[in-house]
């Protein structure tokens, strides 16, 4: 009743703006009530598209179930879709739906998978070649990088059934990604987490300490951060091990 009292009220722009404030606070349920609202108003508008794909998507860690899970994860990519089309040369709606598509990987056969990381690569890759100093764009092509240089067997096969010739993809180049977007961006703890995460596979054991114990003492920015710290003191205490 409160919602419909004040949606008699409110503009998108109020809507817009009740939204950013909630997703600050990642309350992600509560956002995407504020930015719907707005949409109703806007429904072409691709940034909020993009807003609403991103609570979708970071709704999806809290979810209680797999299969709400991927209910959310797949509201996210459709509503990605929408934000791209609506604005295809804007690098953060193409790094948005490239984070949906990994996003909806987690909860798909591995098929399925494998065609969503498509995705990521060439959304991630044309938001990098829009705007060369796009640190999320580079970290995703990152994590593109370096979970199709890890596949097991199986899955590389059908990668290869799939895309006919594995696009190139190494740990050497996922770094190389994940190192500019630590570059361009370095109050980010997600980011300064999969960089250390990758220099401790790669056996780079000064340098993964290094990025690890950054990540922790960041502050959080986005609801991923959360996740990200806490794979980082895990590492951590992998590293302490050896």
């Amino acid at each position: 009743m409160v919602w419909s009292a004040l949606s008699s009220v409110y503009g998108a722009a109020e809507w817009i703006e009740q939204g950013d404030s909630l997703d600050r606070q990642f309350k992600s349920a509560e956002a995407l009530a504020a930015y719907q609202k707005a949409a109703a108003q806007r429904p072409d508008d691709a940034v909020l598209q993009r807003k609403i794909a991103k609570q979708y998507v970071e709704m999806v860690l809290d979810a209680p179930s797999r299969a709400e899970k991927q209910r959310l994860a797949q509201l996210g990519y459709e509503t990605a879709q929408k934000a791209m089309v609506l604005a295809p040369r804007d690098p953060a709606a193409r790094v948005t739906l490239a984070i949906a598509a990994g996003r909806l990987a987690l909860f798909s056969e591995p098929r399925k998978r494998l065609e969503l990381s498509r995705v990521v690569r060439s959304e991630s890759a044309e938001a990098v070649r829009l705007n060369p100093r796009y640190a999320l764009g580079w970290h995703v092509l990152g994590q593109w990088h370096y979970t199709i240089a890890n596949l097991n067997l199986f899955l590389r096969a059908m990668a290869e059934a799939i895309y006919g010739t594995m696009p190139p993809a190494s740990n050497e180049e996922a770094i190389r990604c994940l190192q500019k977007a630590v570059e361009l961006e370095p109050g980010n703890a997600l980011f300064h987490t999969e960089l250390g995460r990758a220099y401790l596979d790669a056996g780079r054991k000064d340098d993964a300490r290094r990025e690890l114990q950054k990540a922790v003492s960041l502050p959080r920015r986005s609801r991923d951060d959360m996740d990200a710290q806490s794979r980082a003191k895990e590492s951590l205490r992998e590293l302490s091990l050896k």
